[in-house]
């Protein structure tokens, strides 16, 4: 093992308690970050299966990872997979999971010039019980890799690949040396563009929370409902994956044509085409804001939910308000 490899190893070792359950998160973030394209081949594995709709989610179109590597690793890596899959079914205990950012929001993480640390945001934000803690150490330091979950749909999963965001230490250093889903280090500059096009692609921005990373934040994707797994588990299995944005769309019925340009876009069917006439379902819509951006007649707009159910994950708003005195 090379000095720089040996370095990262133990900064990824040292995030973690010396407890039973620390030790049993870091094996798990380790498979995880190092296998992260098999942990997800079997994590949509599953989904598909257990589904069985082959005209959507046909789990025959998925590709796993072939190098000898990853058959001696199989079996331990599809275990974890498969225990957090079952875990994500209900919010008291799923352990990853995701919040639903507009593009004003998701980008001022990529503005960061101090560490992050909100270790216990509310539940209308956050409203898990696991891996809850929005903390970035090293905001500036950032890697991009190719999503998994478009990697393994072979030549069917979405282009570009490379929209998948890891923020922070010790995660960018170990996706870097240790990962398998071509990570190459990006300056903040580089992090809000991809963040700019993959929203004018109609793409939802989400930032990720994992137990085995500490119960911590550790990336931002930029979802599509065609490839993304925790958009499917969301949509197809009505898994609490998701927690909404704090907006919901409103669509004005004296300006709007039904084009049907918005339920085209919509990445969780809150917005669809019925007998040539645009149908809403705002218990659907988790504010992405791609609607708002996509309508070409000005007829959407987002507007704030309803703060006892689900507020804005705005760094503006919440630094100052949650950052603990110790951490000031």
């Amino acid at each position: 093992m090379s000095e720089q490899r040996e370095k990262v190893l133990k900064a990824f070792s040292k995030e973690y308690d010396r407890t039973d359950e620390g030790f049993y998160k870091k094996i798990h973030g380790y498979f995880y970050m190092k296998y992260n394209r098999l942990y997800i081949y079997f994590m949509k594995k599953g989904l598909y299966g257990m589904l069985q709709k082959p005209d959507i989610l046909n789990p025959d179109e998925l590709v796993m990872p072939k190098e000898e590597r990853y058959r001696e690793v199989a079996e331990v890596v599809s275990m974890f997979a498969r225990h957090t899959g079952i875990k994500a079914m209900k919010l008291e205990t799923s352990d990853y999971h995701a919040k639903v950012l507009r593009v004003e929001d998701a980008s001022k993480f990529f503005k960061l010039e101090h560490d992050l640390n909100l270790p216990d945001l509310p539940k209308t934000i956050i409203p898990f019980e696991v891996a809850r803690k929005t903390i970035i150490k090293n905001p500036d330091s950032l890697c991009v890799i190719n999503c998994p979950c478009r990697e393994i749909r072979g030549e069917k999963g979405c282009y570009p690949r490379d929209v998948c965001i890891v923020i922070g230490e010790p995660w960018v250093s170990f996706a870097l040396e240790y990962g398998d889903s071509h990570a190459r280090r990006i300056t903040q500059e580089e992090a809000l563009r991809i963040v700019q096009q993959q929203h004018e692609a109609g793409n939802v921005h989400a930032m990720f929370w994992k137990a085995s990373q500490n119960d911590r934040t550790y990336a931002l994707c930029n979802c599509c409902a065609c490839c993304c797994t925790a958009l499917q588990i969301h949509n197809y299995t009505h898994s609490p994956m998701m927690a909404s944005s704090g907006y919901k769309c409103e669509v004005d019925k004296d300006l709007c044509i039904s084009c049907g340009t918005c339920a085209e876009f919509c990445n969780f069917f809150a917005l669809e085409m019925k007998e040539g006439e645009l149908s809403y379902q705002p218990e659907k819509c988790y504010g992405c804001g791609v609607c708002e951006t996509k309508c070409p007649n000005g007829a959407i707009r987002m507007r704030r939910d309803d703060p006892t159910v689900s507020e804005p994950l705005d760094l503006d708003v919440l630094i100052p308000r949650y950052t603990p005195p110790e951490a000031r």
